[in-house]
């Protein structure tokens, strides 16, 4: 014989319905709730990439701003690296930073003693000169200086 099914006045049967039905409305409320927050998370992602790109472009004027403003000190920075290549003292090379060989100016030179020892080196506080020093010192410890003052 089949099994009977619940009666509509079985308590039972009532409550395992009511439970069901509370469960899911619950869980629709907290797919709701995880739709909602999904919205918010991404939301703010994108406001994280727009003040991230902002701030980006905040920084590049300022830099650029503070770059324009010490031109003198970096043209005379530049001279200083030039006598620096050209002096007995220093890389003993007749064109500075002018590369006679190869007919150009030598950029990769520029970048290393002006943009990576003394403009780090001013970024940290150091003076014009301790910067300067900063150059002398490392073009003094380099492989081409240390070639050309064996003898000395």
């Amino acid at each position: 014989m089949p099994e009977a099914s619940p009666l509509p006045s079985d308590p039972r049967g009532s409550r395992l319905r009511t439970t069901n039905n509370l469960m899911a409305i619950v869980i629709l409320l907290l797919l709701g709730q995880m739709a909602w927050q999904e919205m918010r998370i991404s939301g703010l992602k994108t406001d994280v990439s727009q003040v991230r790109r902002e701030l980006d472009s905040r920084a590049e004027r300022l830099a650029n701003d503070k770059v324009q403003q010490r031109r003198p000190e970096l043209v005379s920075a530049v001279a200083f690296v030039d006598d620096l290549y050209r002096s007995a003292d220093g890389l003993q090379r007749p064109g500075g930073l002018y590369n006679l060989d190869r007919q150009r100016i030598d950029a990769e030179a520029i970048g290393t003693w002006i943009l990576d020892v003394y403009m780090k080196a001013r970024i940290e506080g150091k003076s014009d000169a301790e910067a300067r020093q900063a150059i002398s010192d490392a073009v003094r410890d380099s492989e081409e200086w240390r070639s050309k003052h064996q003898a000395k």
